[in-house]
């Protein structure tokens, strides 16, 4: 031991001072433990606890986020199949309301056509009795030119029966 003790003594180790400052250090350790390490340890584990609480909710924000926008889309998706198939329903029945438009009219048009007819029938036979009527006094005033008379009512009536019955 003499033997390291004049190495070191050679170098300038003085093992007194060597003592001396250990058991300094030892003293500063122990202090240092007591009032300075524990506070730091603790205020360190704390915000390592706050980082990895901060982690966990970034992880689970994230995790939110992104079910968020599945369900964004899922409910964009839903509302673009439904607003289809409103627009597939109006189409159907703007293509069904224009049938019976079609169907209606057409109802009308023939209503309006057989409405016409028995106008031109009511015409048509008008017209035959005005004919039937002109005719007669045309025949009454060619017989009456012819015979240079004028017939009384009552043979002018028989006249225009016979006529009448005759052109039947």
């Amino acid at each position: 031991m003499n033997y390291i003790l004049e190495t070191l003594g050679k170098i300038g180790f003085e093992w007194h001072m060597g003592l001396f400052n250990l058991i300094n250090f030892l003293v500063v350790f122990w202090l240092l433990k007591k009032f300075a390490f524990k506070p730091i340890m603790k205020v360190i584990d704390e915000r390592q606890s706050k980082m990895t609480e901060g982690m966990e909710n970034y992880e689970k924000s994230k995790t939110d986020l992104q079910m968020a926008e599945k369900k964004a889309q899922d409910i964009i998706d839903n509302a673009k199949v439904e607003a289809n198939k409103i627009v597939e329903n109006s189409h159907q029945q703007a293509v069904g309301a224009g049938e019976q438009m079609k169907k209606k009219a057409k109802e009308e048009i023939e209503l309006l056509i057989a409405q016409a007819k028995k106008n031109i029938e009511i015409d048509r036979a008008d017209m035959r009795d005005a004919l039937r009527r002109e005719t007669i006094e045309l025949v009454v005033l060619a017989v009456e030119k012819i015979i240079h008379e004028k017939l009384n009512d009552k043979k002018d009536e028989k006249y225009i029966k016979d006529i009448l019955a005759s052109l039947k």
